[in-house]
């Protein structure tokens, strides 16, 4: 049985391996002091913790734990390590929310850091919520934590705020997008593949021989990403991603099945298919279906200009309200400090009921204010599609029950509900 099938029928994944730096060295990974912090951790239940004794296999790991937690009614098993820093050079990870430069020089003067690895659960944003909760309570106060599957850092101080929630992070947080390119012949050629995914039971997914509409064709990989952490599609089963006046159907198909159809030299190629590049592993090759035949993807590139619908996942609508819910505080504190600044802006993302149907179409507004009783006062920014009484620009006022998502513009850089904390951090 291939590692496709595997997949596919068993399930079969690899662990979510992540480590968390310390501060002023100041962490010394004793039993006794990483039980103590567990105790204090309220978010889930330690059902077991010992030491386990530590053959000479790896000279730069010096202690190793297991860690059985009860969450959210799921049984999980950690492994930890306690791992010298000597082999980690951190400027060589990518970031997705910044890392203050006196943080990582403080993690880089640490001597150990501590390694955890977790199978997720089907439960895939929980598992991760959890994995880093469980680490900031070991370590509290961390200074940066790395996410090893995906190459990248997190912030220590967005793991203690994210710890802190009940609603998981968003999905990009599980995986990132390597964007790479050759000149060749004068034109540019892209490979977009992922990276995060063989722990979340699904293959990557790559775009390759790209050489138009590279940023139209990210934003549909992110897109296909949080649909397949979800549900992901069976190898040469069509998916269906949205629309564009038309219904955007995708097939995906094993790398080793396509990657010869291509010139080796390219961007993904065969050349670039080594163990050692970290490219080897299951992965399909992503591709526009229409009338039971495929094309590249970037045939859509003009019209992905066009803003496309993508379908969302009623589990990750779901999450998104919540979290925008739980952390509307901070909007509305921004609100009360800059809604005159004309640097700032405020929009939020409504869910309203269509015209036919149960299901809601999800709209953007500006906010001009915000109501004492849980009403907002807004502006809409996009023509809907199935609700006939909206147009662009209508003044509205509208129950804060709606609320799936919102965004603040500020002067320097823009706010989420999963990085507000760096404006008041």
């Amino acid at each position: 049985m291939s590692l496709y099938e595997q997949i596919a029928e068993e399930g079969i994944r690899l662990p979510s391996e992540m480590g968390v730096f310390g501060r002023n060295n100041s962490n010394h990974f004793t039993f006794q002091s990483l039980k103590t912090n567990l105790s204090n951790a309220k978010d889930f239940e330690v059902v077991e913790f010992e030491e386990i004794f530590l053959l000479d296999e790896n000279p730069t790991v010096s202690k190793k734990f297991s860690l059985n937690i009860l969450y959210k009614q799921i049984t999980y098993e950690i492994d930890l390590f306690v791992v010298e820093t000597t082999h980690i050079n951190l400027d060589s990870y990518a970031q997705i929310d910044p890392v203050l430069e006196s943080e990582l020089e403080l993690a880089k003067k640490e001597s150990f850091y501590l390694e955890s690895s977790l199978y997720f659960s089907q439960n895939i944003l929980d598992s991760f919520h959890l994995q880093v909760k469980v680490l900031n309570a070991l370590v509290p106060q961390p200074t940066v934590l790395i996410d090893f599957m995906p190459l990248r850092l997190l912030s220590g101080q967005w793991a203690a705020f994210a710890s802190k929630l009940l609603t998981p992070p968003s999905p990009r947080y599980i995986y990132t997008i390597h964007g790479v390119y050759d000149e060749i012949n004068g034109e540019k050629n892209y490979w977009l593949h992922t990276h995060g995914l063989h722990r979340c039971g699904t293959v990557e997914l790559e775009l390759i021989d790209i050489k138009n509409g590279v940023s139209e064709l990210n934003g549909l990989l992110d897109a296909m990403v949080s649909r397949f952490i979800y549900d992901p599609a069976e190898e040469n089963e069509p998916f269906n991603m949205g629309y564009i006046g038309y219904d955007l159907n995708f097939v995906w198909i094993r790398w080793e099945d396509m990657v010869e159809k291509y010139p080796s030299e390219i961007p993904g190629g065969l050349q670039e298919r080594t163990p050692e590049k970290q490219n080897y592993g299951p992965s399909g090759i992503v591709y526009l279906l229409e009338n039971d035949e495929i094309y590249p993807p970037d045939v859509l590139a003009e019209e992905l200009k066009e803003n496309p619908v993508y379908f969302i996942k009623d589990e990750e609508t779901e999450r998104m309200s919540a979290l925008a819910y739980e952390q509307f505080q901070y909007l509305e504190k921004a609100f009360k400090e800059h809604a005159t600044d004309e640097d700032w802006r405020f929009i939020v993302k409504l869910g309203l009921p269509i015209d036919a149907g149960d299901s809601n179409e999800h709209l953007w507004f500006d906010v001009t204010k915000i109501n004492d009783d849980n009403t907002l006062d807004v502006i809409l920014l996009n023509e809907p599609y199935q609700i006939e009484k909206y147009h662009v620009n209508d003044a509205l006022t509208l129950p804060l029950h709606h609320l799936t998502d919102w965004l603040i513009y500020g002067p320097e850089k823009n706010y989420t509900p999963d990085n507000i904390f760096e404006l008041f951090a």
